[in-house]
């Protein structure tokens, strides 16, 4: 039975930031999860060098911007004093180091940066091994983990750079400290992405910068680490440079709450909140997370520690939105489309492609391997349902991993910009062979963040009139989260794909695990 909100009232708007390495998103929510405003702003990443890396002043431009931009148009509406509170989701692992006057020292390197896989297997050497990783964290370290950019940091960042650092903070810590000031703290569901917090205790494992030669680097590095804070603890409202500039009321300050990595806030905004509930979100990345309140059986899932009790295990996959958009384009019409791929058969006649633009460490892949098989097709509809298929593949490989893990899936929820493909949908429930639920909203990590604030401030509410914090996430997902169709699996389809699954395996050269 959920809990009512009690303090927050029913006219609150609630946003919810997505913060990508592919843009920007800032959503205004009301209670029932129905989107009242969004702006969306652009993110040019650095990748000369083989790397992913993120400017942070870029970065402190976008929240400012944003904050200006949603406070027009909610004043527009007639709604900006509705805006009460605000949630952050961010990229998991993508970090950087500020100075004391929270300028760069170091870009962000992103999550998906391809020159760490080095720096990680020298740190797991340095530390004995990743069975003695496991023991020092409880879960594993990945590759993407942002201990491996402090790896890296000792052969390409020099001494002064090292001392002049005054934090180092995620993605979500940094975009949160843009927005109020406050650059101390961390919730603990970016902490758990960087391969430093140890997911029982929930405190920095000063162990595991033994992944680092340098003993000074070590002592460096515990100094920067910002405090983890808990869920419900607040990081302050909207800094007073950016009332004044977005023209806001200084009696009524929206409260930032601590964020969540995307991965939290995808899941959140699937709904996937309790364990055996599985959020699949296809957006730049493609991912399969769910929640459990036990680690997984097997060291091949990345896991990560949530805001509130549960696991999340997750499967990223580089290549989702990206690579379809090497057969599609960027912004593709989807119904379209959908109507030229429905006129090919499923499994394409035999048509299929190798959809690893980028490398897929999680499946072997150490290098890109995009390949069509036997050969291109000339239809383009024909094209677009081989890719989609593709892309189911993977992440029905994903899906195993979680069941092979432990994981007793009891629902399937599906959201992310390639959601809105019908064809792909349904591809994919044939694939998985059971039924997925459709989101009757698409943007997954926006509005789990801004689920995350509504439950944080209720119960900051709740605290100052002397109450003990019981609106859980679970409550708050209940009233914001909503799902607008399920699609069947359909069984000619299945039989079809059981055979593909097996052929993209072989193909692909894809490690059995």
């Amino acid at each position: 039975m959920t809990t009512s909100l009690k303090y927050v009232p029913a006219s609150a708007l609630i946003t919810g930031w997505d913060f990508s390495t592919s843009g920007v998103k800032c959503l205004a929510f009301d209670v029932e999860g129905n989107t009242v405003a969004d702006i969306r702003l652009p993110t040019d990443l650095w990748t000369k060098g083989r790397v992913a890396e993120l400017n942070l002043m870029q970065l402190e431009g976008q929240a400012r911007a944003s904050v200006r931009a949603i406070a027009h148009a909610l004043r527009e509406k007639g709604r900006l004093h509705d805006w009460l509170a605000g949630g952050i989701s961010a990229t998991h692992h993508t970090a950087g180091r500020i100075d004391a006057q929270h300028n760069q020292v170091r870009r962000a390197i992103c999550w998906n940066d391809p020159s760490l896989a080095k720096y990680h297997e020298i740190g797991v050497e340095r530390l004995g091994g990743e069975e003695h990783v496991r023991e020092l964290l409880g879960g594993p370290w990945a590759i993407r983990y942002s201990l491996s950019h402090l790896v890296k940091d000792e052969t390409t960042l020099d001494d002064e750079d090292w001392r002049r650092t005054d934090k180092i903070l995620t993605h979500g810590a940094l975009a949160a400290g843009y927005l109020t000031g406050n650059f101390d703290v961390i919730s603990v569901s970016s902490a758990a992405s960087t391969g430093i917090m140890n997911f029982e205790s929930r405190v920095w494992c000063e162990e595991m910068l033994d992944a680092l030669e340098d003993p000074d680097h070590r002592k460096l590095v515990l100094q920067q680490l910002p405090r983890i804070v808990h869920q419900f603890e607040p990081i302050g409202p909207l800094r007073s440079s950016l009332v004044l500039e977005a023209r806001l009321d200084p009696g009524h300050v929206p409260m930032v709450f601590p964020t969540s990595d995307d991965q939290q806030a995808g899941l959140i905004g699937g709904g996937a909140v309790d364990s055996g509930q599985m959020a699949i979100i296809l957006g730049t990345s493609a991912v399969v997370n769910s929640s459990s309140m036990n680690l997984p059986k097997t060291d091949k899932l990345d896991v990560m520690r949530l805001n509130w009790d549960p696991y999340l295990w997750m499967r990223c996959y580089n290549n989702g939105a990206q690579f379809l958009n090497e057969i599609v384009g960027k912004k593709p019409k989807w119904s379209g489309l959908d109507a030229e791929g429905s006129q090919a058969p499923a499994g394409c006649d035999g048509a299929m492609v190798l959809p690893f633009i980028f490398a897929e460490p999680s499946l072997g892949i150490k290098k890109p391997r995009f390949r069509w098989l036997p050969k291109k097709p000339r239809e383009r509809g024909t094209r677009y349902r081989a890719a989609l298929e593709a892309l189911a593949y993977l992440i029905a490989l994903g899906v195993k991993q979680h069941e092979k893990g432990g994981q007793a899936i009891t629902r399937i929820t599906v959201s992310g910009g390639v959601a809105r493909s019908e064809l792909m949908c349904k591809i994919l429930a044939s694939v998985l062979g059971k039924p997925i639920q459709l989101l009757a909203s698409d943007e997954g990590p926006a509005l789990g963040a801004a689920v995350t604030a509504l439950a944080a401030m209720e119960n900051h509410l709740r605290q100052e009139h002397g109450e003990k914090p019981t609106f859980t996430v679970a409550d708050a997902v209940a009233r914001m989260v909503r799902f607008r169709a399920t699609v069947e699996p359909d069984p000619k389809w299945a039989e079809v794909y059981a055979k593909g699954l097996k052929k993209f395996e072989k193909s692909a050269g894809i490690m059995k695990k």
